[in-house]
Protein backbone atom coordinates (compact mmCIF):
# COMPACT_ATOMS: atom_id res chain seq x y z
CA UNK A 1 0.00 0.00 0.00
CA UNK A 2 2.56 1.99 1.15
CA UNK A 3 4.88 1.68 -2.26
CA UNK A 4 1.63 2.91 -4.42
CA UNK A 5 1.24 6.12 -2.52
CA UNK A 6 4.77 6.76 -2.87
CA UNK A 7 4.74 6.25 -6.60
CA UNK A 8 0.94 8.28 -6.86
CA UNK A 9 2.67 10.98 -4.93
CA UNK A 10 5.91 11.10 -7.48
CA UNK A 11 3.42 10.95 -10.40
CA UNK A 12 1.54 13.94 -9.66
CA UNK A 13 5.31 16.04 -9.01
CA UNK A 14 5.57 15.39 -12.62
CA UNK A 15 2.90 16.70 -13.60
CA UNK A 16 3.55 19.68 -11.65
CA UNK A 17 6.95 19.92 -13.13
CA UNK A 18 5.56 19.68 -16.91
CA UNK A 19 2.37 21.74 -15.94
CA UNK A 20 3.71 24.65 -14.38
CA UNK A 21 6.46 25.95 -16.66
CA UNK A 22 3.77 25.92 -19.48
CA UNK A 23 1.00 27.96 -17.46
CA UNK A 24 3.99 30.40 -16.84
CA UNK A 25 4.69 30.53 -20.83
CA UNK A 26 0.64 30.85 -21.44
CA UNK A 27 0.84 34.02 -18.86
CA UNK A 28 3.73 35.76 -20.54
CA UNK A 29 2.42 35.49 -24.10
CA UNK A 30 -1.13 37.12 -22.62
CA UNK A 31 0.50 39.68 -20.93
CA UNK A 32 2.36 40.70 -24.18
CA UNK A 33 -0.79 40.42 -26.23
CA UNK A 34 -2.23 43.11 -23.76
CA UNK A 35 0.92 45.75 -23.82
CA UNK A 36 0.84 45.68 -28.22
CA UNK A 37 0.20 49.00 -29.16
CA UNK A 38 -3.14 49.79 -31.29
CA UNK A 39 -2.59 49.95 -34.75
CA UNK A 40 -3.28 53.43 -36.04
CA UNK A 41 -6.33 53.53 -38.67
CA UNK A 42 -4.60 53.50 -42.28
CA UNK A 43 -6.05 56.84 -44.40
CA UNK A 44 -6.66 56.41 -48.25
CA UNK A 45 -4.00 57.37 -50.67
CA UNK A 46 -6.40 60.21 -52.12
CA UNK A 47 -9.56 62.16 -50.35
CA UNK A 48 -12.59 62.05 -51.81
CA UNK A 49 -13.48 64.77 -54.12
CA UNK A 50 -16.11 67.10 -52.26
CA UNK A 51 -18.91 68.17 -54.42
CA UNK A 52 -21.14 69.12 -51.18
CA UNK A 53 -19.94 72.72 -50.68
CA UNK A 54 -17.75 70.96 -47.47
CA UNK A 55 -14.02 71.68 -47.81
CA UNK A 56 -11.41 69.94 -46.42
CA UNK A 57 -8.69 71.27 -44.60
CA UNK A 58 -6.50 71.40 -47.62
CA UNK A 59 -7.91 72.58 -50.38
CA UNK A 60 -6.37 73.97 -53.28
CA UNK A 61 -3.04 72.22 -52.06
CA UNK A 62 -0.91 70.23 -54.69
CA UNK A 63 0.42 66.85 -52.97
CA UNK A 64 2.43 65.69 -55.84
CA UNK A 65 5.44 65.98 -56.86
CA UNK A 66 5.89 67.48 -60.18
CA UNK A 67 7.88 70.78 -60.56
CA UNK A 68 6.04 73.42 -58.92
CA UNK A 69 7.37 75.59 -61.90
CA UNK A 70 5.76 73.93 -64.10
CA UNK A 71 2.53 74.87 -65.70
CA UNK A 72 1.52 75.60 -61.87
CA UNK A 73 -1.51 76.67 -61.10
CA UNK A 74 -1.71 78.79 -58.10
CA UNK A 75 -5.35 78.63 -55.82
CA UNK A 76 -5.34 82.66 -55.21
CA UNK A 77 -5.24 85.59 -56.55
CA UNK A 78 -3.41 89.25 -55.38
CA UNK A 79 -3.99 92.05 -56.33
CA UNK A 80 -3.27 93.98 -59.55
CA UNK A 81 -1.04 97.08 -59.34
CA UNK A 82 -2.88 99.71 -61.06
CA UNK A 83 -1.61 101.15 -64.36
CA UNK A 84 0.89 97.15 -64.88
CA UNK A 85 0.87 95.71 -67.90
CA UNK A 86 -1.35 93.00 -66.39
CA UNK A 87 -3.95 95.43 -65.02
CA UNK A 88 -5.07 96.32 -68.41
CA UNK A 89 -5.50 92.24 -69.09
CA UNK A 90 -8.00 91.73 -66.05
CA UNK A 91 -11.33 93.39 -66.13
CA UNK A 92 -12.18 95.29 -62.35
CA UNK A 93 -14.92 92.89 -61.25
CA UNK A 94 -16.53 92.24 -57.61
CA UNK A 95 -16.56 88.33 -58.68
CA UNK A 96 -12.76 88.04 -57.35
CA UNK A 97 -13.36 88.49 -53.87
CA UNK A 98 -17.07 87.43 -53.43
CA UNK A 99 -16.38 84.79 -50.60
CA UNK A 100 -18.90 81.88 -52.32
CA UNK A 101 -16.84 82.69 -56.14
CA UNK A 102 -13.65 82.26 -53.80
CA UNK A 103 -15.03 78.66 -52.11
CA UNK A 104 -16.17 77.04 -55.40
CA UNK A 105 -13.10 78.05 -57.47
CA UNK A 106 -11.25 75.78 -54.80
CA UNK A 107 -13.49 72.64 -55.26
CA UNK A 108 -13.52 73.08 -58.99
CA UNK A 109 -9.60 72.94 -58.13
CA UNK A 110 -10.28 69.55 -57.18
CA UNK A 111 -13.14 68.95 -60.12
CA UNK A 112 -10.52 69.77 -62.59
CA UNK A 113 -7.62 67.53 -61.23
CA UNK A 114 -10.46 64.74 -61.33
CA UNK A 115 -11.99 65.63 -64.92
CA UNK A 116 -9.77 67.54 -67.09
CA UNK A 117 -6.34 65.44 -66.66
CA UNK A 118 -7.53 63.37 -69.38
CA UNK A 119 -6.76 65.91 -72.05
CA UNK A 120 -4.86 68.98 -70.32
CA UNK A 121 -2.33 69.59 -67.59
CA UNK A 122 -3.65 70.53 -64.54
CA UNK A 123 -0.76 71.35 -61.91
CA UNK A 124 2.06 70.27 -64.39
CA UNK A 125 0.21 66.90 -64.87
CA UNK A 126 -2.23 65.10 -66.60
CA UNK A 127 -2.82 64.69 -70.87
CA UNK A 128 -1.08 66.67 -73.58
CA UNK A 129 -3.79 66.56 -75.83
CA UNK A 130 -5.01 69.69 -75.32
CA UNK A 131 -2.73 72.72 -74.09
CA UNK A 132 -2.63 73.29 -69.91
CA UNK A 133 -5.38 74.48 -68.55
CA UNK A 134 -3.88 77.35 -67.07
CA UNK A 135 -2.75 78.44 -70.93
CA UNK A 136 -6.43 77.99 -72.17
CA UNK A 137 -7.98 79.86 -69.34
CA UNK A 138 -6.26 82.56 -70.26
CA UNK A 139 -7.19 82.49 -73.65
CA UNK A 140 -10.27 82.03 -73.45
CA UNK A 141 -10.34 85.62 -71.04
CA UNK A 142 -8.96 87.09 -73.90
CA UNK A 143 -11.49 85.82 -76.04
CA UNK A 144 -13.78 87.47 -74.16
CA UNK A 145 -13.24 90.74 -75.15
CA UNK A 146 -14.84 89.99 -78.70
CA UNK A 147 -17.40 88.20 -77.61
CA UNK A 148 -20.03 90.48 -79.17
CA UNK A 149 -18.27 90.29 -82.31
CA UNK A 150 -18.49 86.10 -82.26
CA UNK A 151 -22.02 85.83 -81.77
CA UNK A 152 -23.18 87.98 -84.21
CA UNK A 153 -21.02 86.22 -86.65
CA UNK A 154 -22.67 83.07 -85.39
CA UNK A 155 -26.04 84.81 -85.65
CA UNK A 156 -25.56 85.37 -89.40
CA UNK A 157 -23.35 82.37 -90.04
CA UNK A 158 -25.45 79.97 -88.21
CA UNK A 159 -28.53 81.28 -87.36
CA UNK A 160 -30.41 77.57 -85.84
CA UNK A 161 -27.18 76.99 -83.71
CA UNK A 162 -27.91 81.01 -82.58
CA UNK A 163 -31.43 80.41 -81.94
CA UNK A 164 -31.07 77.29 -79.96
CA UNK A 165 -29.09 79.19 -76.90
CA UNK A 166 -30.71 82.88 -77.86
CA UNK A 167 -31.49 83.31 -74.13
CA UNK A 168 -27.92 82.28 -73.11
CA UNK A 169 -26.76 84.56 -75.40
CA UNK A 170 -28.77 87.46 -74.85
CA UNK A 171 -27.81 87.04 -71.09
CA UNK A 172 -23.85 86.91 -72.09
CA UNK A 173 -24.67 90.30 -74.09
CA UNK A 174 -26.60 91.69 -71.18
CA UNK A 175 -23.77 91.29 -68.46
CA UNK A 176 -21.56 94.03 -67.89
CA UNK A 177 -19.19 92.47 -65.84
CA UNK A 178 -16.60 91.01 -68.35
CA UNK A 179 -16.23 88.21 -65.59
CA UNK A 180 -19.36 87.47 -65.04
CA UNK A 181 -20.11 87.12 -68.64
CA UNK A 182 -17.55 84.98 -68.83
CA UNK A 183 -18.71 82.59 -65.89
CA UNK A 184 -21.98 82.51 -68.47
CA UNK A 185 -20.35 81.70 -70.90
CA UNK A 186 -18.47 78.56 -69.42
CA UNK A 187 -21.68 77.25 -67.92
CA UNK A 188 -22.67 76.93 -71.62
CA UNK A 189 -19.45 75.88 -72.80
CA UNK A 190 -19.17 72.41 -69.84
CA UNK A 191 -22.64 71.65 -70.52
CA UNK A 192 -22.69 71.46 -73.96
CA UNK A 193 -19.10 72.23 -75.64
CA UNK A 194 -20.22 73.08 -79.12
CA UNK A 195 -22.92 75.45 -78.44
CA UNK A 196 -21.37 78.65 -80.03
CA UNK A 197 -19.16 76.51 -82.04
CA UNK A 198 -19.60 73.53 -84.05
CA UNK A 199 -16.05 72.62 -84.18
CA UNK A 200 -15.01 72.62 -80.52
CA UNK A 201 -12.54 69.41 -80.02
CA UNK A 202 -13.39 69.33 -76.06
CA UNK A 203 -16.06 65.75 -75.89
CA UNK A 204 -19.76 66.35 -73.86
CA UNK A 205 -18.08 66.51 -70.25
CA UNK A 206 -20.96 64.73 -67.84
CA UNK A 207 -21.28 67.27 -64.85
CA UNK A 208 -22.97 67.58 -62.31
CA UNK A 209 -25.16 70.90 -61.86
CA UNK A 210 -22.96 71.90 -58.88
CA UNK A 211 -19.74 71.07 -60.30
CA UNK A 212 -19.87 73.17 -63.41
CA UNK A 213 -20.56 76.34 -61.08
CA UNK A 214 -17.37 74.90 -59.43
CA UNK A 215 -15.26 74.27 -62.68
CA UNK A 216 -16.57 77.83 -64.36
CA UNK A 217 -15.07 79.95 -61.05
CA UNK A 218 -11.98 77.33 -61.27
CA UNK A 219 -11.38 78.04 -65.01
CA UNK A 220 -12.00 81.64 -63.84
CA UNK A 221 -9.73 82.49 -61.34
CA UNK A 222 -7.04 80.52 -63.22
CA UNK A 223 -6.84 82.76 -66.49
CA UNK A 224 -6.71 85.89 -63.57
CA UNK A 225 -3.68 84.24 -61.94
CA UNK A 226 -2.37 83.06 -65.38
CA UNK A 227 -2.41 86.77 -66.82
CA UNK A 228 -0.73 88.10 -63.44
CA UNK A 229 2.28 85.08 -64.01
CA UNK A 230 2.44 86.04 -67.34
CA UNK A 231 1.47 82.74 -69.13
CA UNK A 232 1.37 82.49 -73.20
CA UNK A 233 -1.73 81.79 -75.14
CA UNK A 234 -1.73 78.83 -76.62
CA UNK A 235 -1.56 79.37 -80.46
Amino acid sequence: MGHLRTREWHFQMRQWVILLPLALLIALISCGKDQTPATEPKTSATDPVPIDGTLPADVGTDRSTSDPARNKEPASSDAVEPGSADSDRIPESSLLSDADFQRRAKLGHLVAKRRCVLCHKVDGRGGILQPPLIQVSVRRLERMKTISEHLAQLQTDDPDRYQARADLFNSIEAEPDELRKMSIWLHGYLEQPTFDNAQAKMPLPVLKPEEIDQLASYVIQLAVDGVKQGVSTPE
